[in-house]
């Protein structure tokens, strides 16, 4: 592993890599905050490090990696939440309990289906232990826990790789599940040990297991990829490597290890701290940010400049389109929504002779028919192939041939000849429902929450999101697009403008106005504690580490909480009858009334601390702006109508833009790993940046 605190010295580089279904991305800052570089290649789905190892060793060819750090978002454990393929893990709990992570909670994802699919436990019923203890709400013994031998002694002969402990109200006191932790590590040296006190100690026994569990179930699997890709890189000369976790911060290696269920929505999360700082730089700071990659599409609300961040989450809440409730998790996220809906995926007529598009998806192997790589069913990326809206040269960097003639041959068997509709017709009609699906995505990330999709920016990412923008934002009223200088990287390049972030939590369960200044200061000591152990594993000086706190807080009898500021740790700490006020003028912001009678009380107590950003940030601009041309290079390529006829549309290579310009719809421009398809009605002002600001009639 690499030693915590080797990267403390400037460096002269930030290389942010992000690992996607189909193509893995990387992105090269140097020290003026200029985009020395950016490319694709092609992912590896088997071991996603050969991948990473592979940009690093291109990147090496031109940069010094010892004056470089480097940054990485990693699907790494989303993979394997998704497809299963975590190690066989053990379940802890107390007499009675065993049950917990298979009852769930009594709400369902879809009410009135008589098909309803539930997300099935991750430990089955035969790997779920309980032991004979109990301690009460506030922590103290209600029953002594027992001799621990036999139970050491069976998960070593069945030989598990990984144990989740989660005690019944473990959250008010470790002291047993650290007894049980200890007595499992002299029994099962190997394993991967996760404590419900140390991962999630909040209440809700059902979230606090499932978080619990989520942990120890990809260990072993997040913290294999990690230490090899630490391992390799560290043999190129690298001193300093991050990873991207789900709050959009970054983490070191070691604490990755530790905590990799905080790392599940890492590649979301770098997307969406890029979009707010692209956003706040053009002065637009009520942002909606768009990813469409090869596999899904993800949405995700700025406000005021800042990313929502929520503290829940439910991961792997969709299977095959259909709300199956996901696994929880307690844990700082990105608020991001999720859809598969990207560029592979899969078009296919149903039994009820339906076309549907997604959310199977053909991945990097066998990938879309046109990339030549043995696929042969059609997708989104075979009908922009087949119209002529993705260009050839857009993929040629990757390694990839634009095979027109087996888009062509897949959407007619599969689609046309079914259908008996024409080619034309086919292609056009897998964009639209592709559209109308991410269109619904949006709605849900903007009208459903009380949000106005037409007060907001529209800034689309990925290789697909910027070829769908303009018909996505008209299908939900955005008025303005802004489409960043590499928008086939962002991902990637949000992973450099990230900060290391750590957030540490504990339930309290009192009311507000029992709480006086010193017995919330004498409740923050454990965060505080936890918190700078976590930092002395990071590159980051303590002068450099900002920390603050916050309080959940709700009416008492209440199920859910607002989070109240509660200030940086160089001020004083608030007492309670402050919390009530405060809490009582976020309420009313929040539902426009106050209950007068209620009780404020507060559920939990966090502290969010932050590295202060690093040096070099990312300036908006490239490297070789000034050997741009005035004159951007012009032609024109043919685009099939709905109808089957040709029309010409001016082609524009952004990467030789040196001037601002504007141009009408149609149009093609092909930008840094995306294109850029402007319908008629649409007008794009190209900035000498390569950014594109888009007015969407």
């Amino acid at each position: 592993m690499i030693a915590p605190g080797a990267g403390r010295r400037t460096k002269e580089f930030w290389i942010g890599i992000d690992v996607g279904g189909t193509f893995t991305d990387a992105v090269i800052i140097d020290a003026q905050g200029r985009c020395a570089d950016a490319f694709k290649v092609l992912s590896t789905p088997d071991d996603p490090a050969r991948a990473v190892l592979a940009a690093l060793e291109r990147i090496a060819q031109f940069v010094d990696l010892r004056r470089a750090a480097v940054c990485h978002g990693t699907t790494v454990g989303t993979n394997a939440l998704i497809e299963r393929k975590g190690r066989r893990t053990a379940l802890v709990t107390t007499a009675g309990f065993a049950d917990v992570i298979e009852l769930r909670r009594q709400a369902r994802s879809e009410l009135y289906s008589f098909d309803q699919k539930i997300s099935e436990p991750l430990v089955p019923s035969a790997d779920r232990f309980e032991i004979a203890e109990r301690l009460a709400f506030d922590g103290s013994v209600v029953t002594p826990i027992g001799d621990l031998r036999p139970l050491a002694d069976r998960l070593a002969a069945e030989g598990f790789e990984s144990v989740a402990i989660c005690l019944f109200n473990a959250y008010a006191s470790g002291a047993h599940e650290i007894a049980v932790e200890t007595a499992l590590r002299a029994a099962l040296p190997g394993a991967f040990i996760s404590t419900s006190s140390d991962v999630a100690p909040e209440i809700r026994e059902y979230e606090r297991s499932s978080t619990t569990v989520v942990n120890a179930y990809i260990g072993p699997t997040v913290g294999d990829y990690v230490k090899r890709l630490a391992q390799g890189a560290a043999s190129m000369g690298i001193e300093a490597l991050y990873v991207v976790k789900s709050s959009g911060g970054l983490t070191s290696p070691e604490n990755a290890v530790k905590y990799p269920v905080h790392l599940v929505e890492s590649g979301p999360a770098a997307g969406i701290i890029a979009a707010a700082q692209f956003g706040s730089a053009l002065g637009r700071m009520e942002v909606l940010a768009f990813d469409m990659g090869g596999t899904t599409a993800k949405a995700g609300v700025i406000l005021r400049g800042e990313p929502r961040i929520a503290s829940e989450f439910s991961a792997d809440a969709l299977a095959e389109g259909r709300q199956v409730g996901g696994y929880p998790i307690l844990s700082s996220v990105v608020d991001v929504l999720e859809i598969g809906a990207g560029g592979g995926s899969i078009a296919a007529i149903d039994e009820a002779g339906v076309l549907k598009v997604g959310p199977r998806s053909a991945g990097a192997r066998p990938g879309p028919a046109c990339y030549g790589l043995g696929g042969e069913l059609p997708t989104v990326t075979d009908a922009h192939a087949v119209i002529g809206t993705l260009r050839a040269d857009g993929l040629t960097a990757s390694g990839i041939v634009l095979r027109c003639d087996l888009a062509e041959r897949a959407i007619a068997k599969h689609i046309a000849a079914p259908k008996g509709w024409t080619l034309a017709r086919s292609a056009h009609a897998i964009i639209d429902i592709a559209v109308a699906n991410m269109a619904a995505m949006v709605r849900v990330a903007t009208v459903r929450r009380g949000l106005d999709p037409r007060d907001f920016c529209l800034v689309p990412s990925g290789g697909a999101g910027p070829l769908h923008a303009v018909a996505i934002a008209r299908e939900v009223g955005i008025p303005e697009i802004a489409i960043p200088a590499i928008p086939g990287m962002f991902s990637a390049l949000g992973a450099t403008l990230s900060r290391v972030r750590h957030d540490v939590s504990r339930s309290i369960m009192r009311l507000a106005r029992e709480l006086d200044a010193d017995v919330l200061e004498r409740a923050f000591i454990p965060l505080l504690q936890k918190i700078r152990q976590l930092f002395a594993m990071e590159s980051v000086a303590p002068q450099e580490i900002r920390l603050a706190r916050h309080a959940d807080v709700r009416f008492r009898g209440q199920l859910f909480e607002l989070k109240v500021p509660l200030g940086s740790i160089d001020e004083a700490v608030p007492d309670g009858a402050w919390i009530d006020q405060e809490f009582r003028r976020i309420y009313r912001a929040e539902y426009g009334f106050d209950l007068p009678d209620g009780e404020p009380e507060v559920v939990n107590l966090r502290v969010v601390g932050l590295g202060v950003p690093f040096v070099g940030r990312y300036s908006g601009r490239v490297k070789d702006h000034a050997q741009r041309s005035a004159s951007p290079i012009r032609s024109h390529m043919p685009i099939l109508n709905r109808d089957g006829s040709i029309r010409d549309v001016p082609a524009l290579d952004l990467a030789q833009a040196g001037q601002a310009l504007e141009i009408d719809g149609p149009g093609v421009l092909l930008s840094a790993g995306a294109t850029i398809w402007l319908p008629e009605g649409a007008r794009a002002r190209i900035a000498d940046d390569g950014s594109v600001l888009i007015s969407v009639a």
